[in-house]
């Protein structure tokens, strides 16, 4: 399969498995998955991230990969249940067999103070920041094209109840990065499970719909 038919056969799917019968480990190596994410690790970036997130990962780019396997997913799926979460997210854990917590690195200075206590903290419209989003959100598309591929079906929430900092805190993950998407990665073929397709693929529109020719206004 070339590139553009990859992109226009990507598609988004949400899993809802069973919290009492959960995934079972996936047949899909560790080792292939970093393959995946180290090829999507070519995604570019502008600005090299600020040095502050170099002192545990010492690489510029303005995003980082917190990987959890199947047995990862489900701690976090029965910490959630445990504290009596009522979404979604922990019948998504037990169906998933790899949930990657991608987040983008905010330049020091920038970081406001907190939205509320169960949001991100809020940050400067900045460029730079802008930027780190973009090439934050290049990178996990690219993870979702190569999972694809390997024959994972793949979802990119915006977090929820995994973008606490409870489950921060459990992931070591550092209070400083801000929380992109959690992506997750179901088997092609989920047992026990419902499968929903993304709600506005088909709202898309024609390409006329959100796309133009610019016409050159001369001054």
């Amino acid at each position: 399969m070339n590139t553009l038919d990859k992109l226009k056969n990507r598609r988004t799917y949400k899993v809802i498995g069973d919290t009492t019968h959960p995934s079972e480990p996936s047949n899909i190596k560790a080792d292939a998955l970093d393959e995946i994410i180290l090829a999507a690790g070519n995604a570019p970036f502008h600005y090299a991230c600020d040095r502050i997130h170099m002192q545990t990962m010492q690489s510029p780019v303005p995003w980082r990969c917190h990987k959890l396997d199947t047995t990862g997913c489900q701690y976090l799926m029965q910490n959630l249940i445990d504290r009596g979460d009522t979404t979604k997210v922990p019948n998504m854990l037990a169906a998933a067999q790899y949930l990657l917590q991608v987040t983008w690195l905010p330049d020091s200075g920038t970081i406001l103070g907190d939205a509320t206590s169960k949001e991100d903290p809020v940050f400067a419209g900045t460029l730079r920041n802008m930027e780190h989003i973009a090439a934050g959100s290049a990178f996990i598309q690219s993870i979702l094209l190569g999972a694809e591929q390997a024959g994972f079906k793949t979802y990119w929430s915006s977090g929820g109840p995994l973008r606490g900092e409870d489950v921060f805190s459990a992931l070591g993950i550092p209070a400083i990065e801000l929380l992109l998407g959690s992506v997750f990665l179901f088997p092609d073929e989920p047992k026990s499970a419902e499968i929903k397709q993304g709600n506005l693929a088909s709202k898309r529109g024609q390409l006329s719909d959100w796309s133009r020719w610019c016409e050159i206004n001369k001054v």
